[in-house]
């Protein structure tokens, strides 16, 4: 997630933390709630507010662009868990400056179940607890093309 200082504008991303201010890459700014301060105006965590990422969602019954090619995530259901890889995975960037940063699974009502931060030396297969959804949306983070979406997909028809 992303949040924003609503006092001087700066950003704090989860997925890329604050190297300058020694705030790792993917810790959560809920959980620095007793001691996070703005690095810009010193403001407290209570300044900040979440960023609403406009999604990206695929072209359906099209073929795919060649952005959407190596943001398209395959999804699979195999001993009780949701398998998530991305269509293209050669074809993505992995390095400090161009990664797949995290990879979420949200419910049929669009609220976040769970989030897998991703670095640069991980893999973009990651595994998900069913956490007994029938349908349910994938989305996944590049830190230069923002957020993409699979759209909502019912589990029966991954079984």
């Amino acid at each position: 997630m992303r949040y924003l200082c609503t006092n001087c504008s700066y950003i704090y991303d989860e997925s890329l933390g604050d190297i300058t201010e020694w705030y790792e890459s993917w810790v959560l700014l809920s959980s620095m709630q007793d001691f996070f301060s703005c690095p810009v105006c010193g403001e407290n965590i209570d300044f900040f507010q979440e960023i609403n990422d406009e999604i990206n969602y695929f072209s359906k019954n099209q073929d795919l662009s060649f952005e959407e090619e190596y943001h398209f995530p395959l999804i699979s259901f195999k001993d009780w868990k949701l398998e998530v890889s991305i269509w293209k995975d050669e074809a993505h960037p992995s390095e400090d400056s161009h990664f797949i940063s995290s990879i979420a699974l949200y419910d049929e009502y669009w609220d976040l179940v769970e989030e897998k931060f991703l670095g640069v030396e991980d893999k973009w297969n990651v595994l998900f607890d069913d956490h007994d959804l029938d349908d349910f949306e994938i989305r996944l983070r590049c830190n230069i093309h923002w957020l993409w979406s699979s759209w909502l997909i019912n589990k029966l028809s991954l079984i």
